[in-house]
């Protein structure tokens, strides 16, 4: 499976012998965002379109576009059990 990648968001692409074009599909957000091309070229254009529109739809009042997760998280944790983890 190729992977693109356009202002942050990441789209899974394959190739559909049933629809005999490449079809992509923007992953980690709810809104179901996919498009097609039959060329490299067109495919690039179509998921950047695709991601535009996204961003644009969700600039509506109380609704923002989600952005795809960092894969960091934070968490504060007691001194004591602090203490207590390795050094590395």
């Amino acid at each position: 499976m190729k992977t693109m990648t356009y202002k942050g968001y990441t789209a899974h692409i394959h190739y559909s012998d049933e629809d005999g074009c490449f079809v992509g599909r923007i992953v980690d957000i709810d809104a179901i965002a996919g498009f097609h091309g039959d060329t490299d070229a067109e495919l690039h254009a179509a998921f950047e379109d695709m991601v535009n529109l996204y961003i644009e739809v969700c600039e509506e009042p109380d609704r923002l576009p989600q952005r795809p997760e960092k894969g960091t998280l934070l968490s504060r944790v007691w001194q004591a059990f602090h203490q207590k983890l390795p050094r590395l």
